[in-house]
């Protein structure tokens, strides 16, 4: 029951969000400035999309030597689609790491991947955001202290398990609890297969450091998505802002305020370009051309889990005419 009330709740808020946008806004404008955006920009944004889509996969194979690629990136943009009705990306990163566990017979590996995964790729857009924050004169110093300290803060814990006291700690810590709750050993099991995966790919340097590559290069392709959508717009090439407005977006989308992240994104992109000088209209212009992008991801993830599906079916059915 209370499950379906922080859903609905998301969803209040999500509708608030939107009624709010839709009556301090002129969605006609809106509307004339997003078809204002070139065919020759859209091609350049696909392509940094589909740069992007591959980019995320290759993160994602550095985990998963037993899966296909073909497999990573199904699953990948599935998840985008399970985006668009959960709350937060902390609710889509789950998601992945279901379906990751599921393909590959071992949820602890996927739990372990996708966290440190997201742990890592959100590291690559806090230094990103650093230096955007040293370039723009719309931010203080305050807000240049916080990115530094983040930034400190999460690599410390992303190595932190390779310290093999916390380690032996927190794995006694959760075998005593698995026999004093038995009813949650599966749980715990879950948690401790986590853990000792997460401790296996941190120590792995090479992997680390390969994952933060890529996750930059996936992060720039972002941001020159909002660059050439602001500029297309009228707006400025405001690359070394976006550092920073990226930033502080997808921090903001972690947190399960709104069901895939609705209102949410429209209402920090009016605020946050806002400070650059980028009119409401051109900012909601512009979050509808990164939405749209993910609808594109989510149905291109849908169609392929119907092929699929389809594939399995037709192979089930030959396999039973067989057995006949």
């Amino acid at each position: 029951m209370k499950r379906y009330l922080k859903t609905i709740l998301k969803f209040c808020v999500t509708a608030a969000l939107f009624v709010y946008i839709i009556l301090s806004n002129d969605f006609l404008q809106v509307w004339e400035f997003f078809i204002q955006i070139s065919l020759s920009t859209w091609v350049i944004v696909l392509f940094l999309l589909v740069f992007g889509v591959i980019i995320a996969t290759v993160r994602l194979s550095l985990f998963f030597k037993n899966l296909s690629f073909y497999t990573l990136m199904h699953i990948r943009l599935l998840s985008v689609a399970y985006g668009f009705i959960l709350p937060g990306q902390a609710a889509e990163e789950g998601v992945k790491a279901y379906l990751l566990g599921k393909e590959g017979k071992d949820y602890g590996q996927s739990g372990a991947a996708v966290m440190l995964d997201k742990l890592v790729g959100v590291i690559a857009v806090l230094l990103l955001g650093l230096v955007g924050v040293l370039c723009t004169r719309a931010l203080g110093l305050g807000i240049l202290v916080v990115f530094i300290v983040a930034c400190i803060l999460l690599i410390a814990l992303a190595l932190s398990i390779n310290i093999s006291v916390l380690y032996t700690k927190a794995s006694k810590l959760i075998l005593w609890l698995s026999k004093k709750m038995k009813k949650l050993r599966k749980l715990f099991a879950f948690v401790l297969g986590v853990l000792d995966n997460w401790r296996t790919f941190a120590k792995n340097k090479r992997l680390l450091v390969f994952n933060i590559v890529y996750g930059l290069l996936y992060q720039l392709s972002i941001l020159l998505t909002g660059a050439l959508l602001t500029h297309d717009l009228g707006a400025g090439f405001i690359l070394m802002d976006w550092l920073w407005i990226h930033a502080v977006i997808t921090i903001v989308l972690i947190l399960p305020l709104s069901l895939g992240g609705l209102g949410v994104r429209e209402v920090s992109m009016i605020g946050l370009l806002g400070l650059v000088g980028v009119a409401p209209e051109q900012a909601l212009a512009v979050s509808f051309g990164f939405l749209a992008l993910m609808l594109l991801q989510a149905i291109v993830g849908i169609g392929m889990e119907v092929g699929m599906t389809l594939r399995r079916t037709k192979t089930y059915d030959n396999r039973d005419s067989e057995g006949e």
